[in-house]
């Protein structure tokens, strides 16, 4: 597992106790964008088929997340209400390099692995902070779901990638998403 370079803070829990139902709507909304990112990867990868598998099977995962976590919602009497612009991923996306770069692929592997650290890390806190019981259980298994999604995002780089060249692009956004986590507000929000 990566080592982000930012701890949340602790204080991020409260903020997630005192608007669940905000933190579970924006998550449902994460987990729709990373299945949809997932796939429109895949679809601009058509020659690496290992690649492609592995991205097609996170995009079923993230898609059934995404499924539990809105009948969650409905049942605890809510809505999935509209998508909000997130801030930390609009900053992250800034990090990459053009789509005309040899490495925007390297930098896209990299980046959706960060951003799955991120999500590791802010489940765990949120498994901690809830009550035993289902939803604590669900935090926890899905504290591991993102381990192995940025596991496999790292892994395909390093596949795909002189490790030189993994090291350093990794380290380079390893510190921009640092002072992006660093500087936005806590929010009931993944990011």
């Amino acid at each position: 597992m990566l080592r982000l370079r930012h701890d949340t803070a602790p204080a991020w829990k409260a903020v997630l106790l005192g608007n669940l139902d905000a933190f579970l709507c924006d998550h449902a909304h994460n987990e729709r964008k990373v299945a949809a990112a997932a796939l429109q990867l895949a679809a601009h990868q058509p020659r690496h088929n290992g690649l492609v598998r592995d991205l097609i099977a996170m995009a079923q995962e993230e898609v059934g997340h995404f499924g539990r976590i809105h009948a969650l919602i409905v049942e605890r009497g809510g809505q999935l209400g509209h998508d909000q612009p997130d801030p930390y991923m609009t900053a992250v996306h800034r990090q990459l390099r053009r789509p005309d770069n040899a490495a925007y692929l390297l930098d896209r592997l990299l980046t959706f692995g960060i951003v799955e650290a991120r999500g590791c890390e802010r489940f765990r806190m949120a498994a901690e902070a809830l009550s035993p019981g289902p939803l604590g259980e669900l935090y926890w298994e899905l504290t591991a779901s993102e381990a192995r999604h940025h596991q496999c995002y790292v892994s395909w780089a390093r596949e795909l990638y002189p490790e030189v060249e993994v090291t350093s692009r990794l380290d380079e956004l390893l510190a921009a998403e640092a002072v992006i986590a660093k500087s936005l507000p806590l929010r009931p929000a993944l990011h």
